[in-house]
């Protein structure tokens, strides 16, 4: 009798405990609503300082491309010169010819009238004493004349030289100058990419926590007390597939981004493809919607569920949804709808990191907007899918969510 009654007992604990829904609370990094909206302040100054480093560097890349213009300009204008002044000191070069002809032939014409005595004739026929003077200055003042000329001609085309290879100095300087802003250019470009390089963008997270604030405030959560204990996430024992079908495309880790091309890009998730937009997608396992992104132009629509996995904390996102089926601080299951496949046409309008239909699922340890807020160490605590969901190969179908 004693032994039927303790049978009756045990079995009724069984059946208590399989009936009964695991409850688990975060044992570590608890949070309070009041640290939370302190992180919110820090995000907002990060996006202040975000936003700032853009404007700046933009401004940077906007002056030296400025300069660059206005450097290739007067590259231009120094070329018309050195171009200007060598075919003045080729004409230059012409007259000089000419006048020492002119002046040879004089001399010679002088030489002879001096050895002939033409010249002292031409100077003694004067009439008076001052045509003789003028006479005799004149000659000499035309001598004097093509003298100089010849003497101004070779100043003007030494000068030409030196202004020639000063504008060759300035031009190779304007130049090295030109190389120098477009590496930096290229540089501070670098710099924009990796500002801009954020799957979340720090908008995306203000928003995402502050909703998260919202439905603690909602639920009654108070400013100290840990959100661990006042939102519980409904543990479970192991993870499974988000779709009834499809055929993995691409794995997590570091590939060549099929949208930009660049190689060496770090992909966040794995993604499963071969299903039309408008596919259910599931809640990989039991747990709490944490935070949802709407509309963001790397990622589209995201859900990210709360997970206890055997007491482990992580959090699944769901990313290119096609539509959002759950709110933030939802209890959902594994057979919970918590989106639809987006990824094509259905969210081309806004979404710029899909090449087609497809669902990119990601994993990480701990409950991101909870445990930690920052998309830093949400990708230091990335996993690989295929670790923990039952994922085949790549380029082989899967026909149902085990």
């Amino acid at each position: 009798m004693k032994k039927s009654r303790l049978l009756v007992i045990v079995f009724f604990l069984v059946l208590v405990v399989t009936m009964t829904p695991v409850i688990a609370t975060a044992k570590s990094n608890a949070r309070t609503l009041k640290e939370l909206k302190n992180e919110l302040n820090q995000l907002k100054q990060k996006q202040y300082s975000t936003n700032a480093d853009k404007s700046a560097t933009k401004s940077k890349i906007n002056n030296a491309k400025t300069t660059i213009s206005n450097n290739k300009t007067e590259i231009e204008n120094n070329t018309k010169e050195i171009e200007d002044a060598t075919a003045e000191s080729e004409q230059l070069s012409v007259e000089i010819d000419e006048g020492k002809y002119k002046l040879d032939n004089l001399m010679s014409v002088y030489q002879i009238a001096k050895e002939n005595n033409v010249y002292l004739e031409y100077i003694f026929d004067s009439k008076t004493y001052d045509e003789l003077v003028y006479r005799s200055a004149l000659s000499e003042q035309l001598l004097d004349y093509l003298n100089d000329s010849v003497n101004a001609w070779n100043d003007k085309i030494k000068r030409n030289d030196e202004l020639k290879v000063k504008l060759a100095e300035k031009t190779q300087q304007l130049e090295s100058d030109i190389n120098t802003l477009s590496s930096d250019i290229d540089k501070w470009d670098d710099h924009l990419e990796q500002l801009d390089d954020v799957a979340i963008s720090v908008a995306d997270e203000i928003n995402a926590t502050q909703e998260l604030i919202n439905y603690y405030k909602s639920i009654g959560c108070g400013e100290n007390e840990d959100l661990d204990r006042c939102a519980s996430v409904r543990g479970d024992t192991r993870f499974i597939r988000p779709l009834n079908k499809g055929v993995i495309t691409s794995y997590y880790g570091y590939r060549t981004s099929p949208t930009t091309g660049a190689a060496n890009t770090f992909h966040s998730g794995t993604d499963i493809g071969g299903n039309a937009e408008g596919t259910s997608v599931y809640s990989i396992a039991n747990g709490t919607v944490g935070m949802i992104i709407r509309k963001s132009s790397c990622g589209g629509n995201m859900v990210y569920v709360y997970h206890t996995i055997k007491g482990v904390q992580y959090t699944s996102c769901y990313m290119h949804l096609l539509t959002i089926n759950v709110s933030v601080g939802q209890s959902v299951t594994a057979n919970t709808v918590v989106g639809t496949v987006g990824g094509g046409r259905g969210t081309a309008s806004y979404e710029q990191c899909s090449t087609g239909a497809h669902l990119h699922l990601s994993l990480a340890t701990g409950w991101y907007g909870r445990t930690y807020s920052s998309y830093a160490q949400w990708k230091s605590h990335l996993v690989d899918p295929r670790s923990y969901v039952s994922i085949p190969a790549k380029g082989i179908w899967f026909y149902s969510r085990y």
